[in-house]
C-alpha cells in the first residue's frame, strides 16, 4: 500500500516542499510546490520526473538550476527520512532540519557558488574535418545550438514551416539568460504603441536611426535598420502564439541622439511571475508542437567542416556522456549567448565587461560560457561589435525607465567631480563609470541627502537606509569637508561639484550634462554610496550579414554557418542602448537565420 510523506527545504527561489510517494520501500512518485514562473521551478520540474522514473532521490542536479536542484533533493530526503522514521513529520516541513542524507559533494562552495569563473570553462574543441568517411549518427535540416530566445525563435521558426529541427542544450533547462529578463521588446509602429502610449506616428525609420545613433557609428547599419523593420512583425508573431501584450513604456534618454528619433517603444506582456520564461515557455512549446527535437544536458562541442571549402555540415554533441554527431543538412545555428562567463575570452576581447568578471556579480546563465562564439572562430569566423556590456547600477537599478525618475543625486570620481548625465539610460552612464574607475585606478560614488529619499524614483526608504548605514553600504557625512574625507577625493573638488550643481539647479536646469530628471538641490548631511555594477550579459559575438550567415575575416559567408542574437556581432553598440533591444534582436535573428534556411534549396 502506498503512503505519501513531504519534506522542506530552502531553494534559490525560496521554500521548497516534495511530496513523495512510497510503496513497498520504494519511490514511486514525486511531486513538488515551487515558487512557479521560476528557472528554480524549471528544474525541478525536470528533476521530480527523474526522480519518480528511476525512484532514486540522489540524480544529477540540473545545470542551469543548481541551487533549487540541491534544495529540492534535500526535501524529498527528508520526506523518505519520515517514512524510515529518522525524523518526525513536523522536522522534516521545517527548512530548518538539515539534511539527514546529504551527499559529501552537496557540501562543497564551489558547486552552489554561481559567480566563480574559470578562466575558459567552454568545452568547445576545433572542426571535426569533414569527408566521405564521416558517420552520423542523426540528420535533421536544421541544428539549432543553444535553447534560450533566439535559439527557441530559430527553431520555431524552421519547425513551423515544415524543417527537421534539433536543439542542442548544454544546460539542464531552456530558456538561458532570456529566463532571467524581463522578456520586455522594443518595437516602433505597433498597434499597441499607438493604443498606449502617445506616439502613435512613430516608425522603424525613426527606432532605426535612434539605435544607429546610440551605436556611434559602431553598428553594422543594416543589421540595425533590418532589426528596426521586423521588429513589429515579431511582436505579432508572438501575440499568435498568446503572448498578451499589455503596456508600453520608454527607454531614459541618450544624450548622444536625436530627441525626434525618441519615442516609447518598449512593449511589456502579461507575465504573472514568469518575466522571460513566460517567452521562453511559449516559444519551446510552439517548437516542440511543430515537431522539433530538443536535447537537454547536451552541449555541442564542435562542427563537422570542409576545412578547404569551409562548408559546415553538422555538429558534435556530447549526450549522456557520449560523442554523437548530428548532420545538419541546410545549417547550424549558433545561439548560445555571449562570452559571459568566459574570463579568457572577456580578457582578449572585451576589457569592461572582463573587469566585470573579475570584481562585480554576472547574472547571465552559468551555462553562457561562449560557445557558440568559440565555434565560429574556430571554423574562421570574424568577430564584430566586442566591447560593451549590459550594465546597470546594481543597488538602485537607476535609469532602467523613463517612468521613474533619476532621484536627485550626482555620481563623482575620485576627484570628487561629476562625469556623466546621470539620468541617461542604465548602460550609457555604467560605461562612464567604468572609464572613470579605469581611468582614476579608484571607485566612483553616488552622493544624495536626505530630501533625496522622499524624492520620486528614490532607491531608499528611511527604513532601507538605516540598515545600509548600519551594514556601511551607505555611509553619512555631516559636511563637504566629511564627505571628502570619507571617498578620499580633494575637498576642493567636491565643493565646487556641489557648488556648481546647486547653483544651476537654481536656475532649473543641468547645462553641464542636460540632465532630464532629479534636479534638486543636495545639502549636507550627505549621503554616500559606491557605484557598483551589476552585469546581465557581454555585447559582441560573431560577424553576420543581413541574412544570419556567419562571416570570415574577410566578410565572405561560412556555409552551413549561422548565428543569431548575442552570439552575433554588429548590430549593438559600445553599450547597451535600453531596456527590451536584446529580446528584439534575438527574437529577430533567430526568425531571419531560420527564414534563411528554410527558403535555402538542398
Amino acid at each position: 500500500m502506498s503512503k505519501q510523506y513531504q519534506g522542506t527545504a530552502k531553494g534559490f527561489h525560496g521554500n521548497i516542499t516534495a511530496t513523495v510517494t512510497i510503496e513497498d520501500d520504494k519511490i514511486t512518485a514525486v511531486t513538488a510546490e515551487v515558487e512557479p514562473g521560476t528557472v528554480g521551478a524549471l528544474g525541478v520540474a525536470r528533476l521530480a520526473d527523474a526522480i519518480s522514473a528511476t525512484g532514486n532521490p540522489d540524480v544529477d542536479a540540473i545545470t542551469g538550476a543548481t541551487v533549487s536542484s540541491y534544495g529540492f533533493e534535500a526535501a524529498v530526503h527528508k520526506a523518505t527520512a519520515v517514512a524510515k522514521g529518522d525524523l518526525t513529520a513536523d522536522q522534516a516541513l521545517d527548512a530548518a532540519t538539515e539534511d539527514p542524507y546529504k551527499l559529501a559533494d552537496v557540501t562543497t562552495g564551489a558547486s552552489e557558488n554561481v559567480n566563480v569563473v574559470e578562466r575558459n570553462p567552454s568545452p568547445v574543441t576545433k572542426p571535426v574535418p569533414y569527408n566521405s568517411d564521416v558517420h552520423f549518427d542523426e540528420t535533421y535540416d536544421v541544428v539549432v545550438v543553444g535553447a534560450g530566445g533566439a535559439g527557441l525563435s530559430a527553431a520555431t521558426e524552421a519547425a513551423q514551416a515544415g524543417l527537421s529541427v534539433f536543439i542542442s542544450e548544454k544546460a539542464g533547462i531552456p530558456g538561458g539568460t532570456t529566463n532571467f529578463s524581463g522578456g520586455v521588446m522594443q518595437a516602433a509602429g505597433t498597434s499597441y504603441q499607438k493604443d498606449l502610449t502617445d506616439y502613435d506616428s512613430d516608425n522603424p525609420d525613426k527606432h532605426a536611426s535612434y539605435w544607429i545613433d546610440a551605436g556611434e557609428d559602431q553598428v553594422d547599419m543594416t543589421l540595425v535598420r533590418d532589426l528596426a523593420k521586423n521588429a513589429p512583425k515579431n511582436i505579432d508573431w508572438l501575440a499568435d502564439m498568446g503572448i498578451k501584450w499589455q503596456s508600453v513604456y520608454g527607454n531614459t534618454h541618450i544624450p548622444a541622439t536625436s530627441s525626434l528619433d525618441f519615442a516609447d517603444r518598449i512593449h511589456v506582456y502579461d507575465n504573472g511571475k514568469g518575466g522571460g520564461i513566460v517567452l521562453t515557455q511559449t516559444l519551446l512549446k510552439a517548437a516542440l508542437d511543430a515537431g522539433a527535437t530538443i536535447s537537454y544536458d547536451t552541449p555541442t562541442t564542435a562542427l563537422i567542416q570542409d576545412r578547404d571549402r569551409k562548408i559546415v555540415y553538422g555538429v558534435v554533441v556530447s549526450q549522456n556522456g557520449e560523442k554523437k554527431v548530428i548532420a545538419a543538412k541546410r545549417g547550424v545555428i549558433l545561439a548560445t549567448a555571449g562570452i559571459d562567463h568566459n574570463l579568457e575570452l572577456a580578457k582578449a576581447l572585451n576589457p569592461q565587461h572582463y573587469s566585470d568578471l573579475q570584481h562585480k556579480a554576472n547574472l547571465s546563465a552559468v551555462t553562457d560560457t561562449g560557445d557558440g562564439i568559440f565555434l565560429g572562430m574556430a571554423a574562421g569566423a570574424g568577430i564584430n561589435g566586442m566591447g560593451g556590456t549590459i550594465d546597470l547600477d546594481g543597488k538602485t537599478g537607476n535609469a532602467t525607465n523613463d517612468q521613474v525618475p533619476s532621484m536627485p543625486m550626482i555620481y563623482v570620481n575620485a576627484k570628487g567631480k561629476r562625469f556623466v548625465c546621470e539620468d541617461a539610460t542604465y548602460a550609457f552612464t555604467m560605461r562612464a563609470v567604468f572609464q572613470q574607475e579605469k581611468q582614476l585606478g579608484k571607485p566612483t560614488y553616488m552622493i544624495f541627502d536626505d530630501n533625496s529619499i522622499t524624492a520620486e524614483g528614490s532607491a531608499w526608504t528611511a527604513e532601507s537606509l538605516a540598515k545600509d548605514l548600519a551594514s556601511g553600504e551607505v555611509k553619512k557625512a555631516d559636511s563637504i569637508a566629511d564627505l571628502a574625507k570619507l571617498i578620499h577625493a580633494p575637498e576642493t573638488n567636491l565643493y565646487a561639484t556641489l557648488k556648481e550643481w546647486n547653483a544651476n539647479v537654481a536656475n532649473g536646469g543641468d547645462p553641464v550634462y542636460d540632465r532630464q530628471t532629479g534636479i534638486a538641490p543636495l545639502d549636507a548631511p550627505f549621503y554616500v554610496h559606491q557605484t557598483k555594477a551589476m552585469n546581465l550579459g557581454a555585447i559582441g559575438g560573431l560577424t553576420i550579414n543581413v541574412e544570419g550567415q556567419v562571416l570570415d575575416v574577410l566578410d565572405a559567408p561560412i556555409k552551413g554557418l549561422y548565428a543569431a542574437g548575442l552570439t552575433a556581432g554588429g548590430w549593438l553598440g559600445p553599450y547597451y542602448p535600453g531596456s527590451g533591444t536584446a529580446i528584439a534582436g534575438i527574437v529577430h535573428q533567430g526568425r531571419k537565420a531560420a527564414q534563411t534556411l528554410i527558403k535555402k534549396h538542398v
